[in-house]
């Protein structure tokens, strides 16, 4: 039975296309408030060069974030499945990619092993560079909306 959920966190609103709304893995137990926070970080804008960057005991709804989303449940011995290949998918580094799309990479991965449900990819996939609130609309009650 799976114990721990996995999310898509979205920090900024999103709505001007060259600033589009950062995306963040977090797997964390189900109800619980804190986990563990997988995502690439900007390093340089102009060039679009990322680097990956995990950390444990996140709050995943921070009032940084305008929410997040439930994209799979896992099972305890899915979880370092998880991480290894979310860690693995490499960082964008080709002037073009940003965060969401190495997400949506990373959840074509995590279907392709057979983590989440056939068809989240194609779901995350329509969900690229759309606002927080075209977001939250899309993926309906599954949306949990950080609270202020």
């Amino acid at each position: 039975m799976p114990n721990y959920a996995l999310s898509i966190v979205v920090y900024g609103l999103g709505t001007d296309p060259n600033h589009r709304s950062h995306w963040a893995f977090a797997i964390h137990e189900i109800g619980a408030g804190v986990g563990a926070l997988l995502h690439v970080s900007l390093l340089d804008l102009q060039r679009l060069i990322y680097q990956f960057d995990s950390r444990r005991d996140v709050v995943i709804r921070s009032r940084s974030s305008e929410g997040s989303f439930v994209v799979g449940l896992l099972r305890q011995e899915q979880v370092r499945q998880a991480i290894e290949i979310i860690s693995g998918e490499p960082a964008p580094r080709d002037g073009v990619e940003r965060c969401q799309d190495w997400v949506l990479r990373a959840v074509i991965s995590l279907e392709a092993e057979e983590i989440v449900a056939p068809g989240t990819s194609n779901m995350i996939s329509s969900l690229v560079g759309k606002p927080a609130r075209v977001v939250a609309q899309a993926v309906g009650r599954r949306w949990t909306k950080t609270t202020e």
